[in-house]
C-alpha cells in the first residue's frame, strides 16, 4: 500500500470511528479543509480545532454515516480519492448515498490539506494546473 493513501485511509476509519482525536492527530496544526463549493457552509476551516467544529456539526447532521474510499491514487504529494458516503439524516431520516472527490495534500507524513470536489476529474484537473 502506498503510504500516502494508507494515512488517508486512516484517517477516514478514525472519522468512521466517531475518534475525532485520532482523525486529527494526522493532521498538520494548520490543516486546512475545504468542502464542496455547493456545500452551504462551504469556506475554508483552518487548524485542528476549527476542522473538529466543523466536523463535529456535520457529523451531527446525521444518525448514522459511513465513508467509504474507491479508487485512491497518489499523484506527486496528493492523494486523489472518490468518496462514497452512505447513512441517514438525522431530522429527515432520508437515506444518503453520494460521491464526491477528495484531494488530500501531504508534506512529511502528515496531512496539511484537503479540498473536495464534485467529481474525481474535477479534482484532478485541479492537481493538474498547480
Amino acid at each position: 500500500m502506498q503510504p500516502r493513501v494508507e494515512l488517508v485511509r486512516r484517517i477516514i476509519e478514525a472519522l468512521n470511528r466517531g475518534d475525532l482525536d485520532g482523525m486529527l492527530a494526522h493532521m498538520h496544526p494548520d490543516f486546512e479543509w475545504r468542502p464542496l463549493e455547493a456545500s452551504p457552509v462551504a469556506r475554508v476551516y483552518r487548524g485542528r480545532e476549527q476542522v473538529r467544529r466543523y466536523v463535529e456539526d456535520w457529523l451531527s447532521t446525521f444518525e448514522s454515516l459511513r465513508l467509504d474510499l474507491e479508487d485512491p491514487t497518489e499523484v506527486a504529494d496528493s492523494v486523489v480519492v472518490v468518496v462514497r458516503g452512505h447513512g441517514r439524516g438525522r431530522a429527515s431520516g432520508v437515506e444518503l448515498d453520494s460521491r464526491f472527490c477528495q484531494v488530500w495534500t501531504m508534506r512529511r507524513g502528515t496531512a496539511v490539506g484537503m479540498a473536495e470536489y464534485a467529481t474525481r476529474e474535477q479534482g484532478l484537473a485541479v492537481l493538474r494546473s498547480r
